[in-house]
């Protein structure tokens, strides 16, 4: 009898079927492991938890999660990572701030990889954090392509939960209000929303078929940062470009 760690190892497994980034549902994976279909979801729901999976909160499907991703980078980077890492450190260098790539995980903002500043104040924020939706810089940038039903629904629960950082929006209407400006200006700045004293400013990134996959993002402290965002969005849609082209590269024509 297969013991509860090889349960899980062989539905991560059937994971691999169909390609990287493959969505599968719990009726497919329950039978690509020959077990019943409650079970399976049960460890999926286990799995999702831990950030070892996630949910796509439109098809209900799963696909490997972020956290798993992250934990596989030092083994074998996925492509976004190889892509980012230069890129991250070009931007650290040209403004002195953290430089951050994020990505959704469910309802959250989730940062994979972390280009750290050398000056000596420095912006909160690591690998492997995950962070509000909708009074961050990359959550907000992340939602650029959902509409408003789905942006209610990735931030609702948030909405709700006290805040300690003043100007965070409060409400769904000031939300979208803030969301839909950036939006049509192609970048979120979220100044003092989770932190008193902390900016950031994020662009977003998109595949080789205009999906929007991540967020590249610097935060700083607010005195050093409030006064350069033009200049940081130029930096930072030339990160975004090159990072692009980078995921294009497998896919030239």
């Amino acid at each position: 009898m297969a013991s509860g760690a090889e349960r899980v190892a062989e539905l991560l497994l059937a994971f691999g079927v169909g390609g990287a980034g493959h969505d599968h549902g719990v009726s497919d994976l329950a039978r690509a492991v020959g077990r019943e279909r409650s079970q399976v979801s049960r460890m999926l729901k286990a799995l999702e938890r831990g950030g070892l999976v996630e949910q796509d909160p439109q098809t209900k499907r799963y696909r490997l999660g972020w956290t798993l991703l992250v934990l596989a980078s030092s083994a074998g980077d996925t492509a976004l990572l190889r892509a980012a890492r230069p890129a991250l450190r070009g931007i650290v260098a040209r403004t002195g701030e953290v430089a951050l790539l994020s990505v959704q995980r469910g309802n959250r903002s989730f940062t994979v990889l972390r280009e750290e500043s050398t000056q000596s104040l420095r912006a909160g924020g690591w690998v492997g954090r995950s962070s509000p939706m909708h009074c961050t810089a990359s959550g907000r940038a992340l939602l650029f392509d959902s509409d408003d039903e789905l942006v209610e629904a990735l931030t609702e629960e948030d909405l709700r939960m006290p805040i300690s950082a003043p100007a965070a929006p409060r409400t769904l209407d000031e939300l979208l209000e803030r969301l839909h400006a950036e939006r049509s200006m192609g970048y979120a700045m979220a100044s003092e929303e989770v932190e008193i004293g902390l900016t950031s400013v994020g662009v977003p990134i998109r595949d080789h078929t205009g999906e929007l996959t991540a967020v590249i993002n610097i935060s700083g402290p607010t005195s050093r940062l409030i006064g350069r965002i033009d200049e940081s969005v130029r930096r930072l849609r030339v990160a975004a470009t090159a990072i692009e082209n980078a995921l294009k590269q497998p896919y030239g024509k």
